[in-house]
């Protein structure tokens, strides 16, 4: 049995890799889906395609074995109660063989490399999963929190205000936009721009909020 889902990928996620120029340069149908199958892996099967501006919407078919893959997560999740962590990766890496696309699995192993400073495998994680699961708070917000501790302001201003959007409620992800805000709006007005990682901005700034493991 095959399940569908509905994709959404946006440029802003995809701006530093290969996908980015599906959305800046349009290709032929037959190379976007090719780039999609690359990204995505062989379980899983482009259906249709839209590409609307800066969103590519992606609906894909990959076979139904998502019960048991949310069996593995949680395995993994009990795992890490009892702290065995690379006992409880193991079990997310098993889930995601089953279905690759379990959210809650790429966002479980998401915080488990963020947790080992794997800060590139983490926001790819936390990417596909926030494409899965559509504008998901959590994801957002720790895709801020990683663009922060790179010293990519704009990024993580942009990713904690969608974490705002997608829920109010988070008071984390508010208080990390109203701070950075705070001191740009700071940096700005009194004409000073603070080197971070690699000479950016970024001096002064701290890592954002923990991500939850």
């Amino acid at each position: 049995m095959k399940k569908a889902l509905d994709l959404l990928l946006r440029l802003d996620d995809h701006k530093h890799d290969g996908l980015g120029r599906l959305f800046l340069d349009p290709a032929d149908e037959r190379e976007t889906r090719r780039a999609l199958r690359a990204y995505l892996g062989s379980k899983v099967t482009i259906k249709t395609i839209a590409l609307e501006g800066v969103h590519l919407r992606v609906r894909v078919e990959l076979p139904d074995f998502q019960a048991e893959s949310d069996n593995l997560v949680r395995l993994a999740r009990d795992l890490s109660t009892r702290a065995s962590p690379k006992a409880a990766r193991g079990q997310l890496e098993e889930a995601l063989k089953l279905f690759p696309l379990n959210g809650t699995a790429l966002k479980g192993l998401g915080r488990a490399c963020y947790g080992q400073a794997d800060y590139t495998r983490a926001a790819a994680l936390f990417v596909r999963a926030n494409e899965v699961l559509g504008e998901d708070g959590e994801a957002l917000r720790a895709l801020g929190t990683i663009s922060l501790r790179e010293g990519r302001e704009a990024s993580a201003v942009a990713y904690f205000d969608r974490a705002v959007s997608s829920n109010p409620k988070d008071q984390t992800a508010r208080r990390a936009l109203e701070q950075l805000r705070e001191r740009i709006e700071a940096r700005f007005t009194s004409g000073t721009v603070p080197r971070g990682p690699s000479g950016q901005s970024g001096e002064g700034i701290r890592p954002g909020p923990r991500i939850r493991r």
